[in-house]
């Protein structure tokens, strides 16, 4: 026994290399990295869509807010809440205009130069969209008085309120119609409103169908001049020859 132990010449068994698995037993395949991979796309995935569907709500959102704002409801009551809190006017300079006066005994002429008063500044973007328009309505009105008319600080008054009632018929038509019926106009002042476009052709043409406006004007809001875009004009220069 002592002998073959001493034996060189003896058969040396094989050593199995650390971790390997017995004879007649396989080794455990490597763990497949496929089900992690498919955990990333899946959570890359759900982020994806979350911050697209995040965005594509707060878009929405945004629109329906802007909407919101637009109808006559809310911007009568931002008009109202501006005119509570007190802010100063904002004041938008139009180019000078002249125009051929009316008058008994020879031609005549009216320079003006004029501010619009207006409730906030976004109304002098909107003056300047409707620009060729409004230039063409105020000389409509500035040509439609007489010299003798506009020589007496009534008749420059008049002028100021209708300069300001054109204009907003222009920007906001349907705030203004409201207006205007709710002071109760006269059939002929409902016509010489039509004549210089402040209101639409032929509102004056049916009386019920004023009436029936009227009434429902009256129990929408009570609006006056200081809650429309254009709130006044002020004359810089008036010069009549």
């Amino acid at each position: 026994m002592a002998e073959a132990e001493l034996n060189p010449a003896a058969p040396v068994p094989p050593v199995a290399p650390a971790g390997a698995a017995p004879d007649g037993e396989e080794a455990p395949a490597k763990k497949s990295k496929l089900p992690l991979i498919i955990a990333i796309v899946v959570v890359l995935v759900l982020i994806g869509g979350g911050v697209g569907g995040w965005m594509w709500m707060s878009a929405k959102k945004k629109k329906e807010a802007e909407e919101a704002e637009q109808t006559l409801e809310n911007r009568l009551k931002a008009q109202m809440q501006f005119k509570k809190e007190n802010k100063a006017p904002t004041f938008v300079k139009m180019d000078p205009f002249t125009v051929n006066l009316p008058s008994k005994g020879g031609e005549h002429y009216l320079q003006v130069e004029m501010f619009l008063r207006v409730s906030e500044g976004k109304v002098e973007g909107k003056i300047k969209e409707f620009l060729p328009v409004v230039q063409d309505r105020i000389i409509t009105v500035l040509s439609s008085r007489s010299m003798e008319q506009l020589a007496t600080v009534e008749g420059k008054e008049i002028l100021g309120k209708e300069i300001a009632l054109v204009v907003n018929s222009i920007i906001e038509p349907q705030l203004t119609a409201i207006y205007v019926l709710q002071q109760q106009p006269s059939t002929a002042d409902l016509r010489n409103l039509e004549r210089i476009g402040a209101m639409p052709k032929d509102a004056s043409a049916t009386a019920q169908m004023t009436q029936v406006a009227r009434e429902a004007a009256a129990q929408f809001w009570r609006i006056s001049e200081l809650d429309l875009p254009v709130q006044g004009v002020l004359f810089k220069q008036f010069i009549m020859q």
